[in-house]
């Protein structure tokens, strides 16, 4: 599991700076094949997970991200 300063800097970054052009950080919130993680394991809370998600799925429409991962 990740360490509390972990979680506390990505919860700053999602409140402040992510968009859906950062691949790199919301890649961090995708499993392997794809599939958004839920907060249980992101340690979001409910407003910060709900804009995560959008933002995910706007990366996704735009091709930055794929919607599914590594299936054959």
């Amino acid at each position: 599991m990740h360490s509390n300063s972990v979680k506390t800097s990505v919860n700053e970054e999602v409140n402040n700076s992510l968009n859906y052009k950062d691949v790199s950080t919301l890649s961090s919130f995708v499993n392997e094949q794809g599939k958004i993680l839920p907060r249980r394991l992101t340690g979001l809370k409910s407003k910060q997970q709900k804009r995560v998600t959008k933002l995910i799925k706007q990366a996704r429409i735009a091709a930055l991200l794929p919607f599914v991962i590594g299936k054959n």
